[in-house]
C-alpha cells in the first residue's frame, strides 16, 4: 500500500504535449498559469511517447494529449499515479488507473460553426472537410456541423491521398466545385482549411464569394498569413489547460478519487478573418435564381421565367452566372433538367417520351441529342449502365 505524500512533497508531474499546434501552446499557458501557484510541482514537458516512458516512473502524475502506451498505463496503475488524458476517451486497460478525461465539446463546435455561418445569410450548401486522419474529434465536428443546416445539401470531402498533397488538394478542388454555391465549407481544423482555401485558389473559386472557409484552432501563424485571412473557431485552449491542471492537483492529492471522471470545456469563440463574410446581395442573388431553377426547372421556364421571379435585368442575371457559375441562366435551366433526367431513367422505368414531357423538353429526339452532348453517352446506355433489368424498361 502506498503511503500518503506529504502535502508540500515535491510532486514531479509529466506533461506530453504537440509544442508544434498552437492549441498545446495555448494549453500550456493555462497549465502553467494553475501550476505557478503551486510551488512544490516539479513540471516536465515532452512530446513523445517515448519520452513519456521515461518520465513515468518517476512522476506522482501525467497529463498527456498522447495516447499513453501500456508500459506507461502498467507504471501509472503500480505507482497509484493519476492521469489526465486531454482530446480523446481512450480505452484503457488498467484497472487501478485513476484517469481523468478533458476535452472540448466537439460536435458543439461544429454546430457552433454551422450556426455562425447562418447568421452570415442563406448558403447553397454546406460542406465539411475531416482531418487527414479520420479521428473521432473530426466525426463529432462533422456531425454538429451537416446536423446545423438541415434544411441546406451537406456533403463531406472523402480523403483518398495524403492529406496536403497536390492530389489531395486537386481532388479537394473538384469537390469544391461540385457543391452547390454559395458554399459554407467547415474544416476539421486549420491545417485542413488551409488545404480548402489552396484547392480554391486551384479550382477559381472566390474565397468567401462563392466559398466561405472556416478552420479551427485559431493558429494565428496560419490564420492571419493565409489567403485570404482564415476565419477560424477558437475553443478555450487556456482554459483546458486550467482544468487539467486543476485535475491533477486534485487527484494527486485526494488518493481515493474515483476513476473516469469526464470533464467537457464547452467555452469557444470565432475570430473572424476574411475567409468568411456575410453573404453579398450578388451571392444572395445567385442563391435565389438557383433556388427559383431548382423548384421549377421542369415547367419548362426560359431565362425571362427567372428574371421576372427575381426582379432584376436579364443582362445583370446573365453577368452574376457567367462569373459565379461561368455559364448562363439557359444553361443552368438546362442543366437540372438533364440531371433530373438521368435520376429518372436510372430510378425508373418511365419511356423516354414520359420523362420528356416530365422534365420540360420539346421532343424525344431533341432531348437525346441534348442528352448525349451533355453526359457523352446515349440515354439508353445511360439506362443500362444503371443495371435496370432491359425487359423492365420501355424507350418507346
Amino acid at each position: 500500500m502506498r503511503n500518503k505524500a506529504n502535502l508540500n512533497a515535491i510532486r514531479k508531474v509529466a506533461v506530453a504535449a504537440k509544442l508544434s499546434d498552437a492549441s498545446w501552446r495555448d494549453f500550456l499557458t493555462g497549465f502553467f498559469d494553475y501550476a505557478r501557484r503551486k510551488t512544490h510541482w516539479d513540471i516536465r514537458v515532452v512530446q513523445s511517447i517515448d519520452e513519456l516512458e521515461r518520465a513515468a516512473s518517476g512522476c506522482q502524475g501525467v497529463v498527456t494529449g498522447l495516447e499513453p502506451s501500456r508500459a506507461i498505463l502498467s507504471t501509472l496503475a503500480e505507482n497509484g499515479a493519476p492521469l489526465v488524458a486531454v482530446g480523446a476517451d481512450w480505452r484503457l486497460p488498467a484497472e487501478d488507473l485513476r484517469v481523468a478525461f478533458i476535452r472540448n465539446d466537439n460536435e458543439d463546435i461544429g454546430l457552433f460553426c454551422a450556426r455562425h455561418f447562418q447568421s452570415l445569410g442563406k448558403f447553397a450548401s454546406a460542406g465539411f472537410v475531416p482531418s487527414a486522419a479520420g479521428d473521432d474529434w473530426s466525426k463529432a465536428r462533422e456531425k454538429g456541423f451537416l446536423n446545423g443546416f438541415r434544411d441546406t445539401a451537406t456533403s463531406t470531402y472523402h480523403l483518398t491521398a495524403e492529406a496536403g498533397s497536390d492530389a489531395d488538394i486537386a481532388a479537394l478542388a473538384e469537390w469544391l466545385k461540385s457543391l452547390p454555391k454559395p458554399a459554407a465549407v467547415m474544416a476539421a481544423w486549420d491545417v485542413r482549411a488551409i488545404h480548402a482555401l489552396s484547392a480554391c485558389r486551384l479550382a477559381r473559386l472566390s474565397v468567401p464569394g462563392q466559398v466561405a472557409v472556416i478552420g479551427v484552432d485559431n493558429d494565428p501563424l496560419l490564420c492571419d498569413f493565409a489567403t485570404p485571412p482564415l476565419t477560424s473557431v477558437a475553443p478555450d485552449h487556456v482554459l483546458e489547460g486550467r482544468l487539467a491542471a486543476g485535475a491533477i492537483d486534485m487527484m494527486m492529492h485526494r488518493h481515493g478519487e474515483s476513476r473516469n471522471r469526464r470533464i467537457l470545456n464547452t467555452e469557444k469563440k470565432i475570430v473572424e478573418r476574411e475567409s468568411a463574410k456575410p453573404i453579398s446581395p450578388v451571392a444572395a442573388l445567385m442563391a435565389k435564381a438557383l433556388s427559383f431553377i431548382e423548384a421549377h426547372a421542369a415547367e419548362n421556364i426560359k431565362t425571362a421565367d427567372v428574371v421576372a421571379a427575381l426582379g432584376v435585368s436579364r443582362s445583370l442575371l446573365d453577368l452574376r452566372f457567367r462569373q459565379f457559375r461561368g455559364e448562363t441562366v439557359s444553361v443552368a435551366i438546362t442543366r437540372k433538367r438533364l440531371s433530373e433526367v438521368g435520376r429518372l431513367l436510372a430510378d425508373t422505368s418511365m419511356s423516354i417520351r414520359a420523362i420528356t414531357a416530365k422534365c420540360g423538353f420539346a421532343n424525344p429526339n431533341h432531348l437525346k441529342n441534348v442528352f448525349k452532348r451533355h453526359f457523352g453517352t446515349t440515354m439508353r446506355e445511360w439506362r443500362l449502365a444503371s443495371r435496370r433489368p432491359p425487359d423492365a424498361v420501355s424507350t418507346g
